[in-house]
C-alpha cells in the first residue's frame, strides 16, 4: 500500500435491507414500494409496483452478494437468502462497512445500490419510479451519515419521468450526494445523449455534480430472452449498454450543448475504450457533419468524461498510454459475485510499473478532484 496515497473507491455497493422502501417510502405508495416477498412455493422474489421481477425470480436474489464465494449456492433456489449470514455483514450495516474498508486499506467508498440496480426496467410509472429513487435516497444519506468522511453517498435519480429527476437531483444535491447514478439501459430504452434529457444534465452541470452511468437492468436482454439467457451471457453483455448509452452522448451532440457535465462510465471494462474513441473519430472524419458535434469524439471524452478500471485490470497501462492518467479512477463493486478480492493489494500490483504521480492519481487523486470530497 502507498501510505501518501488516498484510496478512493468510486463504485462500491451496499445489499439495501428488504424493509427500507416500505420505510422510507410516502404512505401514498407504500402499498406499491419495492419489497422481497415469497411466491406459493416459499421462494423469495423482488416485487415492482405489485409483480414479481424478472431478476433473481425463483430465490436467488442472494447471488448479489457472493463476492468471495462460491457462487453456485447462492444460485440454488432458496437456499440462500436475501439477508442470510452467507451475506457479508458490510454490505448491510454501515459499521461493518467502515471495518471492511479498514481491512482492505480503502480510505473512502461511493456508495451505490444493488436492488437499486435491477428494478427501473421494470417499473412503468414516473411518479412511483421516483417515489422509490426518493425513498432509497433517504435512506443511503442515513445509512453514510454513521461516518460521512468515509461513506459518500451517490444517488438513484430516476428517468422515467425527467422533471421527476431533475427534481431528485436538487434535492439529493442539497443533502450532500456527491455524484448521480443511472441505470445503462434507461427506461423506455431513451438514448440518454437525447434532448429529453436535457433538463437533466443542465442541472447536473450547474451544479457540478457527475453523472455516474451504471451497469444495470440485465434482465432486459438482446437474442436471448431472460430464460435463455445463462449468467454468463448477462454479465458479459451488461457493459454494452454502458457502451452505448455512453456513446449517444457524442451522437447528440450532448457535451456541445453541455460542456462543462461530467460524465462517469462505470464497471464495463476498460480494453475497450480506445479502440472505441479511435472509430468515432474515424468516423467523425467523414460523417461527422450528420451529428451536432463540432469536436473530434476523442476531445470531447478528454474533456468531459472518466472511466474507471477494476483492481486487477491490466489494460490500464494502455489507456494511461493512450488517454493520460488524469481520466482514470479504480472501483472494487464489493460485495457483488464478480469482485475481486483483496482490491487494494490487487490495485497496487497491477500499477507498480507505473511513475509514482500516476499511480496516486488513479488510486485517489482523480477522484478527490472530480467528486471534490
Amino acid at each position: 500500500m502507498d501510505t501518501s496515497a488516498r484510496y478512493i473507491d468510486v463504485d462500491g455497493h451496499i445489499l439495501e435491507p428488504s424493509g427500507i422502501w416500505e420505510e422510507y417510502i410516502e404512505p401514498k405508495y407504500r402499498d406499491r414500494a419495492l419489497k422481497i416477498l415469497k411466491d406459493d412455493k416459499g421462494l423469495e422474489y423482488l416485487s415492482i409496483d405489485g409483480k414479481p421481477s424478472l431478476f433473481g425470480s425463483g430465490g436467488t436474489l442472494g447471488a448479489l452478494g457472493a463476492m468471495g464465494q462460491d457462487v453456485h449456492p447462492f444460485r440454488e433456489p432458496g437456499r440462500i437468502e436475501w439477508e442470510a449470514p452467507e451475506l457479508p455483514r458490510g454490505g448491510f450495516d454501515p459499521n461493518e462497512r467502515v471495518k471492511v474498508m479498514d481491512a482492505e486499506g480503502i480510505d473512502q467508498t461511493l456508495v451505490y445500490p444493488s436492488l437499486g440496480l435491477v428494478w427501473e426496467g421494470e417499473c412503468r410509472d414516473g411518479e412511483l419510479a421516483a417515489a422509490n429513487c426518493r425513498a432509497y435516497n433517504n435512506w443511503i444519506f442515513d445509512f453514510c451519515k454513521t461516518n460521512p468522511s468515509r461513506l459518500i453517498p451517490v444517488a438513484h435519480i430516476p428517468t422515467l419521468d425527467v422533471e421527476e429527476g431533475v427534481k431528485e437531483l436538487r434535492r439529493s444535491a442539497k443533502l450532500g450526494a456527491k455524484a448521480l447514478m443511472l441505470s445503462s439501459r434507461g427506461p423506455a430504452d431513451r438514448p440518454y445523449g437525447g434532448r429529453y434529457f436535457d433538463p437533466l444534465w443542465r442541472e447536473a452541470e450547474g451544479l457540478g455534480i457527475p453523472v455516474t452511468i451504471h451497469p444495470a437492468d440485465p434482465v432486459l436482454t438482446y437474442l436471448y430472452t431472460i430464460e435463455q439467457a445463462t449468467a454468463w451471457w448477462l454479465f458479459v453483455q451488461a457493459g454494452e449498454h454502458v457502451k452505448m448509452q455512453f456513446t449517444t452522448f457524442f451522437n447528440e451532440g450532448t457535451f456541445e450543448r453541455f460542456p462543462r457535465l461530467k460524465l462517469v462510465v462505470l464497471e464495463s471494462g476498460t480494453g475497450w475504450l480506445v479502440p472505441w474513441l479511435k472509430r468515432m473519430d474515424e468516423k467523425f472524419r467523414i460523417y461527422g457533419y450528420t451529428t451536432p458535434m463540432k469536436l473530434k469524439p476523442s476531445e470531447y471524452f478528454q474533456r468531459n468524461c472518466w472511466i474507471s478500471m477494476d483492481p486487477d485490470d491490466e489494460m490500464v497501462h494502455f489507456n494511461v498510454e493512450h488517454l493520460g492518467a488524469d481520466k482514470i479512477l479504480w472501483a472494487y463493486d464489493f460485495p457483488h459475485s464478480d469482485a475481486v478480492t483483496e482490491p487494494v493489494q490487487k490495485l497496487d500490483e497491477n500499477l507498480a510499473p507505473l511513475p509514482a504521480e500516476t499511480r496516486r492519481r488513479i488510486i485517489g487523486e482523480n477522484a478527490v478532484e472530480l467528486y471534490r470530497l
